[in-house]
């Protein structure tokens, strides 16, 4: 039983009033936002290791004193905050608030916030972790006047204790304990009052139990949403029959490599559709979904489609008792997920290969023998199959559900025919290809389909309201509709006359076949210029994320996409190192979450101290920011590992190194760098480049 008491976001959401302007621009009725965001919070979609890091403390920051008078007022106090944060996170920023009565109250919960601030934070150690990727956020609800209460200083410890000790592994904040100005970000918060608990030792800083909870407790799949996965170039469904064996692996890189590095190794070197394994699990016990139950993977040339494939991310001897009792109930999972036993087996024993190291084909030979292995649950989307890194199995059943499919799909998170057949209704619905498959270009349309869509609201998946207001005003409509973004009657009267025009049904729709059909009309006078790419992110998103990146000048944050704004948008993917074409599409996305979450270097050619430390830590060596004769010969078995460069690894940094690491960096990034053996610049700025990017 939870040691904490936590209000769901139901009991605040009810006193949602957003303001006027926001419902008009999006099309929806106050009562919508009080429906939809008083269910439980959903994953974003981004990177989320709280264990790596911990909690951070905040406090309201206003200048006047918070005295609620009721419990009343306090829950209005957080729906008016919920309204505040919308128009830049599409949520309340925070994983819980704390109310002078001692109140906890659910924000974004157990999945990632964004109360943080900015992209990262150093601490001792040599570790430079995200803000809001590493770090559950807590808000003391309190001005800069208020003193905290005995109430809610109790409460906060009790939520402290809650999320390190009682939760999921996978879900456990760290034992970090900071205030939100920590490391130097520019801010107060969270005032002096509440400033001298948020520290390890204060009286908010919960001791641990003298008996942790079993490690035998449940264990959950990490989704790929939530290790920040690339969306796959291609999927093979397979049937269960197919199914015989399950066979273990391990990276034989360092234990601190993310699953994104070994994906971004798996499709940019390898030429891969997606990383090859089933499942990942790291030292700790937490299980990653890779390519799921019910996909075929790239593991084991000649047992892709008959076997399960597990990689343990470590070197040979990392493993430890909880990264095999997660691979022993991974394997039980499977038997049961398809109804038969397995056999054991590891990779050497299937092809010529030392993977998956000594320890590992000892343990596997041996039966996998562990003192009792966990029952595993589905967690925030993994397990289920049928993820493309974007929304769980059971989530797809649920929205192919909500658009009205006959019969309804069972909510069960199992991948099967009845779902794919509800995934591809619903894709055609929406207007993107119907393969089955719920990949980024699906959860644009169908959130643009179910926001400022459908019949009467427009569809914007395809192209921005504005955009198609411009593009009815340029085929010559009068009178000229006004450009503001908002679907009303006339904007409606507007595109249905377009598309009578262009020869498609006028059902005011603006989906793929009426852009085709607008451009041919337009004889290639139609441009994506004409509005910005939205079927990711509003144009006022993709600003406010020009701007977070530092650009000069400023881009006025309008929502209107002009010649500043797509400048802006290509300066924003050359620096996060993606084709610089002016779209927001599921690359850039993906590279600007990514570039936004974690540390980044400044890639100026110098490979300094900071510089060496960021390749120390991908190489799997102290971080000290010193290249000695250990830095050297781990870039050396790197480079074997991860380009078979075939390099003798002796510690001398030769034309021979230079030459594997400049090839290496070439493949990674697609850098076009001289092969000439000399460590200059811009090899440097390379190295750089593919640090920032997790493409080393």
């Amino acid at each position: 039983m939870a040691s904490v008491t936590i209000q769901k976001r139901s009991v605040w959401a009810v006193h949602i009033d957003m303001p006027l302007a926001t419902r008009l621009w999006e099309g929806r009725d106050n009562d919508w936002y009080i429906r939809t965001y008083g269910k439980p919070p959903q994953p974003s979609g981004r990177t989320w290791e709280p264990w790596r890091g911990g909690v951070f403390v905040h406090y309201t920051g206003s200048r006047t004193s918070f005295s609620p008078a009721s419990e009343t007022d306090c829950r209005k106090k957080v729906a008016s905050m919920f309204a505040d944060h919308y128009p830049d996170s599409g949520d309340i920023k925070y994983n819980y608030l704390v109310c002078p009565h001692g109140t906890v109250y659910e924000g974004r919960g157990h999945q990632r916030g964004e109360a943080n601030g900015g992209a990262t934070i150093a601490l001792s150690g040599g570790r430079e972790l995200g803000r809001n990727t590493a770090f559950y956020s807590i808000q003391g609800m309190l001005g800069v006047p208020d003193k905290p209460t005995s109430a809610m200083l109790a409460s906060m410890k009790k939520l402290i204790h809650h999320l390190r000790y009682e939760l999921p592994r996978e879900r456990r904040a760290g034992g970090e304990l900071l205030p939100h100005r920590a490391g130097g970000w520019d801010t107060e918060c969270p005032g002096a009052n509440l400033l001298p608990y948020a520290k390890a030792g204060s009286s908010i800083d919960p001791e641990p139990p003298a008996k942790q909870g079993a490690e035998a407790a449940a264990l959950n799949i990490i989704s790929r949403s939530s290790w920040g996965a690339r969306a796959p170039k291609s999927v093979v469904k397979l049937p269960a029959s197919e199914r015989r064996g399950f066979v273990v692996h391990y990276s034989a890189g360092p234990s601190s490599q993310t699953v994104r590095q070994i994906q971004n190794y798996h499709m940019d070197s390898n030429g891969w559709s997606d990383i090859g394994y089933n499942f990942l699990v790291d030292t700790a016990g937490r299980i990653y979904e890779g390519r799921g139950w019910n996909n075929e993977g790239a593991h084991t040339s000649g047992y892709n489609r008959s076997h399960i494939a597990v990689c343990f991310i470590g070197r040979d001897g990392d493993a430890t008792k909880a990264a095999k009792v997660s691979i022993r109930s991974l394997y039980e999972k499977a038997n049961t997920v398809f109804g038969r036993t397995l056999s054991k087996t590891y990779h050497s024993a299937l092809g010529s290969t030392s993977c998956p190291g000594n320890d590992l084909r000892s343990w596997v030979s041996s039966g996998m023998p562990v003192d009792g292995w966990s029952d595993i649950g589905d967690g925030d989307g993994g397990g289920g199959g049928g993820t493309s890194g974007v929304r769980s199995v059971a989530s797809q059943q649920k929205a192919v559900n909500s658009l009205g499919y006959t019969p309804p799909l069972d909510v069960d998170g199992i991948t099967g025919p009845k779902t794919v057949a509800g995934v591809k209704w619903l894709q055609a619905k929406v207007g993107v290809t119907a393969d089955g498959i719920w990949g980024p270009d699906t959860e644009a349309a169908y959130r643009a389909y179910t926001s400022t869509g459908g019949p009467g609201k427009g569809m914007s998946s395809v192209r921005s309201i504005a955009s198609q207001q411009k593009a009815v005003n340029d085929l010559g409509h009068t009178p000229k509709l006004d450009v503001d973004g908002v679907f009303g009657p006339r904007t409606e009267a507007g595109v249905k006359w377009l598309q009578t025009r262009a020869g498609v049904p006028a059902d005011g729709l603006w989906g793929p076949a009426t852009e085709a059909a607008y451009r041919d009309l337009a004889k290639g006078g139609a441009t994506w210029s004409d509005g910005g790419l939205t079927t990711v992110r509003s144009v006022l998103r993709q600003q406010k994320a020009v701007n977070s990146l530092g650009h000069t000048p400023k881009l006025t944050e309008d929502g209107l996409f002009g010649p500043q704004t797509e400048t802006g948008m290509k300066w924003l993917q050359t620096r996060v190192g993606v084709t610089a074409d002016g779209l927001w599409g599921p690359d850039t996305e993906t590279a600007f979450t990514r570039f936004s979450d974690g540390p980044n270097l400044t890639v100026d050619g110098d490979f300094g101290p900071r510089t060496i430390a960021f390749t120390q830590r991908a190489i799997g060596v102290t971080a000290d920011g010193v290249w000695g004769a250990e830095s050297k010969r781990a870039l050396q078995r790197h480079l074997n590992t991860w380009s078979n460069a075939g390099l003798t690894v002796d510690g001398d940094t030769g034309p021979n190194t230079v030459k594997a690491l400049q090839r290496h960096l070439m493949l990674m990034t697609g850098t076009k760098l001289t092969i000439d053996g000399a460590w200059g610049a811009t090899t440097t700025r390379a190295l750089q480049t593919a640090l920032n990017q997790g493409r080393f």
